[in-house]
């Protein structure tokens, strides 16, 4: 369909990553940061519909129509993505993250305090610094290689071309939670030392 409305040069155009950066995805980009700062909501609940009607539709193409397209999955995975790992800090905000409660519900309020300031200096804080420095730490690393040479799925043609924005989801989730993890501690801190 894009040959017949936009011409040969654009359907060539659509195929060169640098292109489809400049003039797709950036833009897309940029808007919904503009459609965020005014909305000023999160998106969480209708990314997950999103997903459960892409999986919906999936189910239905595949065993009704015997149809699969790689554009599906992939746009399925690229929701999944930026669902649990953008939503994994604001969980974290709203203590409305997993973990297991059998002790931690019984703990006074200056036992929970040491055990978010400890977990989140021990093991919240080194995690998050280590998907960054070794995520980013060369030209090959797991998050700067494919966005700098503006990698695609496997699928090429049939597929999304955005799994280097996968990958900058990792440098968001691993940044925002450092920063909620350091927030944490310090709050944890705060009322240890105020008590």
């Amino acid at each position: 369909m894009v040959e017949p409305i936009f011409g040969e040069q654009v359907k060539i155009n659509l195929v060169k990553p640098a292109f489809r950066i400049s003039y797709i995805h950036f833009p897309l980009i940029l808007a919904s940061f503009v459609i965020g700062y005014f909305t000023r909501s999160v998106g969480f609940i209708w990314l997950a519909v999103l997903v459960v009607g892409s999986e919906f539709l999936i189910v239905v193409s595949r065993f009704i129509f015997q149809y699969e397209q790689a554009f599906q999955g992939d746009l399925v995975r690229f929701w999944y993505a930026a669902l649990y790992l953008f939503a994994s800090a604001y969980a974290l905000i709203h203590e409305g993250h997993v973990r297991v409660d059998v002790l931690y519900a019984n703990f006074s309020e200056r036992k929970k305090a040491w055990t978010n300031a400890i977990g989140s200096l021990i093991l919240g804080i080194p995690l998050c610094l280590i998907v960054i420095f070794l995520g980013m730490g060369g030209k090959a690393s797991i998050i700067n290689g494919p966005v700098i040479s503006f990698e695609i799925t496997q699928q090429g043609s049939n597929g999304l071309y955005l799994l280097y924005l996968m990958a900058v989801y990792l440098a968001v989730f691993a940044v925002s939670m450092l920063t909620q993890f350091t927030s944490y501690f310090m709050s944890s801190s705060h009322k240890l030392l105020n008590n």
